[in-house]
């Protein structure tokens, strides 16, 4: 549950900056992941891609792909969000 909740956080802050730069779709979204444990587990990159593309259904990102980098530390970053005008 907590990949979800992660990956609906990815989605609304893309949302977000779609908006303001004034993007007619986010085509890439880079992140940085590091040792993120919620609920005793850890945020695998396989389970945050799957639960990206449930919620990125009928959105801005809907068609963006998610880049996910390995990080040190323990914390989950956007680190650029691309897409079209």
């Amino acid at each position: 549950m907590h990949d979800l909740v992660a990956a609906q956080d990815i989605v609304k802050i893309a949302t977000a900056v779609a908006k303001k730069n004034r993007l007619k779709k986010v085509t890439r979204i880079t992140v940085k992941l590091g040792r993120v444990i919620q609920h005793y587990e850890e945020i695998k990159p396989e389970n945050l891609r799957f639960n990206f593309k449930l919620v990125k259904r009928n959105t801005v990102v809907e068609s963006a792909r998610l880049v996910i980098l390995k990080a040190r530390g323990k914390s989950l970053t956007i680190s650029s969000v691309e897409g079209e005008k």
